[in-house]
């Protein structure tokens, strides 16, 4: 950390202060019907990885087995069984998290708000609280946690931006239990003290914890706020000072209320892959239709775009071949473009049938992903790629674009029907006091 740096960090008032003085501001300025579509939007990601773990098993299957016995009063999202609040949190937020088709916030940390989702419904669901708060405390969770990800340097530092999540999710949860504001600065200082997630959970071969990070970090948002809530005291510099959470994991903070509501640049993703991947495999789609029946003569497949893809779903960012799994594949721009570029789709259940496919093996081995110097330049306001494909008469093909074509509320339909298990009524899955908002339909329901 610089001396200006350290100055900026020591010299402000207690963060914790800050944002819980401001949880009021960002109660009243969230989008309430941008929350309503991410909630809807979650609980169909994680009700298609469990329909999925039931045929495949994987991380969300092996997450049942340590399930402790039935009761309580939250519900298991996929089953309508009831748990324990930890449990169902745990479990709900896994699944939806697993595929990698939950809402991304980018800004200067990369971030999963939904991630915090599943641990305020079952919280709400423990204490019976009823809709309206819980949207708000939904709003209030985005808005911090989006507002720290605009400034923490966590990359840089060699953290994670599951690292964020304690704290959104300790400031949500001190929103829903209504907590005054001391104790809400008690929360989120509680929540910093161990909020840090190694970077190397998203490094290499993907394992398991790719998916539990982050789920984790809202449980112990939930923690904090409980502890603040009995009158537990934390320490009162946590984010100040040389040894705070500014100082060794995020650099200097300032949250406020300006710049509206962060709701609107939530991404909700089409394609069930990494954020830099989604445009990438709209591009292979696009060239697909010219190459179906020419794919052996494919010589090279390049992409070109920002610093931050290639370090994240570059091919050198993760093994490739044999060594490729399931958590490592949608984190892979390599096996996605081969997967469309073979396949013509990559959908959440398409993912076990190509990971042994030669065609899409050979092709991983011809995709390279390279930096470009003008997409660096647009980044983060634009998310361009190019990509060309070679092929062994010389023939070159390529397609760009600036941005990937987000999915929009109206297309909520088709996803849901990718992932929402047919024998499951269309609707929410939990009871919660109050009037439940109108489940978001597309308009082809």
């Amino acid at each position: 950390m610089s001396a200006q740096e350290a100055t900026a960090t020591s010299d402000r008032p207690d963060l914790s202060i800050e944002i819980a003085a401001l949880l009021p501001v960002l109660a009243r300025i969230a989008d309430r019907e941008a929350v309503v579509l991410c909630l809807a939007d979650t609980l169909a990601c994680a009700l298609g990885a469990e329909a999925l773990a039931d045929r495949h098993g994987g991380t969300v299957s092996r997450l049942r087995g340590l399930s402790p016995s039935a009761g309580g009063a939250a519900t298991i999202w996929a089953t309508g069984e009831k748990a324990d609040t930890d449990t169902a949190a745990l479990r709900n937020a896994v699944a939806a998290r697993y595929l990698d088709w939950n809402d991304t916030y980018v800004a200067r940390a990369i971030i999963h708000p939904s991630d915090l989702l599943a641990a305020l419904v079952a919280l709400a669901e423990e204490r019976a609280i009823a809709w309206d708060r819980l949207i708000e405390a939904a709003g209030v969770a985005y808005e911090v946690v989006c507002r720290m990800a605009d400034q923490a340097d966590l990359r840089r530092r060699g953290f994670d931006g599951s690292t964020l999540s304690p704290i959104g999710a300790a400031a949500g949860a001190a929103w829903l239990l209504s907590l005054d504001e001391e104790a809400s600065a008690r929360a989120l200082r509680i929540a910093a003290l161990d909020a840090a997630t190694l970077r190397a959970v998203r490094q290499g071969k993907l394992s398991d914890w790719k998916a539990i990070a982050s789920a984790r970090g809202a449980l112990k948002g939930l923690f904090a706020a409980r502890m603040a809530e009995a009158g537990f005291l934390a320490p009162d510099n946590v984010y100040g000072g040389d040894e705070g959470f500014l100082a060794t994991v995020s650099g200097p903070l300032a949250l406020d209320a300006e710049g509206g509501s962060r709701m609107t640049r939530i991404i909700l993703k089409a394609h069930p892959a990494q954020i830099f991947i989604q445009g990438m495999l709209q591009l292979a789609a696009e060239l697909r239709p010219r190459l179906a029946d020419r794919l052996d003569s494919i010589q090279s497949v390049t992409v070109r775009t920002f610093k931050q893809a290639v370090d994240m779903v570059g091919g050198k960012a993760h093994p490739v071949g044999a060594a490729i799994n399931r958590e490592t594949a949608d984190h892979s721009a390599a096996f996605a473009i081969a997967a469309v570029l073979a396949a013509g789709r990559l959908g959440h259940a398409d993912f076990e049938r190509l990971l042994s496919d030669a065609t899409v093996h050979r092709l991983i081995g011809r995709t390279n992903v390279e930096e470009d110097a003008a997409a660096n330049r647009a980044f983060p306001v634009r998310f361009s790629s190019r990509i060309t494909v070679a092929l062994d008469d010389g023939t070159v093909l390529a397609a760009e674009q600036d941005n990937p074509v987000p999915l929009r509320p109206q297309d909520l339909s088709a996803k849901f029907a990718e992932l929402w298990p047919s024998h499951l009524a269309r609707g929410w899955r939990w009871d919660l006091p109050g009037v439940a908002p109108r489940f978001p339909v597309g308009h082809n329901d």
